[in-house]
């Protein structure tokens, strides 16, 4: 009989062992739930719930500037202070603070012979420079959101330090606007400035 105690004090005292193992070393330890970005949100934009996911993650270095499970009551309301791409990790300095009015401007843009484009929509705007012989094709503004489609050009938003530079090229340069579609990521088309170098790239798969 006291072979029997004995024995099945071991077994308990190996079983929490082995539970306290497991525990410690469980890889669920280092991991904590925080806030992605689910979809792009523009820059002002109120969080939605559709705006936001949670994403199990290791325990990241500067754990305090995201948002965990925890910190959900802190996101109602709250407008982006910048335009958020989708999935990456929500920080506290992407949100504007609660009250907070996003630094925005609204600009019109004339663009002659402009393809479709709806509120919302994303433009890279292209620059055509250089002369009538040697005419070059230069990336002016990548990702610029659509606020509102106007007569001869779209009306876009851009933060304030941007504003003049987009006033200048309004009324001093030309744009050609390329529309990317829904969901897209971000423009990556280069400069073109030669007819051989065009038909390098356009023959890129």
């Amino acid at each position: 009989m006291r072979r029997w105690i004995v024995a099945s004090i071991a077994l308990a005292l190996g079983g929490a062992v082995s539970a306290a193992l497991i525990v410690f070393t469980s890889p669920d330890r280092d991991r904590v739930e925080v806030y992605a970005v689910a979809r792009e949100v523009a820059s002002g934009s109120e969080l939605t719930h559709d705006s936001l996911r949670l994403q199990s993650v290791l325990m990241p270095e500067g754990l305090d500037t995201l948002f965990t499970r925890a910190d959900e009551s802190q996101l109602q309301g709250r407008h982006a202070s910048h335009e958020l791409t989708a999935g990456q990790l929500l920080q506290r300095t992407d949100l504007l603070a609660p009250g907070g009015v996003a630094d925005e401007r609204l600009v019109f843009l004339p663009i002659k012979d402009a393809p479709p484009a709806v509120p919302g929509s994303k433009l890279d705007l292209l620059l055509i420079a250089g002369t009538a012989d040697h005419p070059a094709v230069v990336p002016f503004a990548l990702g610029v959101e659509v606020r509102a489609v106007a007569t001869g050009g779209f009306v876009v938003a851009v933060q304030s330090r941007q504003a003049s530079a987009f006033v200048y090229a309004a009324e001093a340069m030309r744009l050609v606007a390329v529309v990317a579609a829904p969901n897209a990521p971000k423009g990556d088309e280069a400069p073109i400035g030669a007819p051989d170098q065009a038909m390098a790239v356009a023959a890129q798969p």
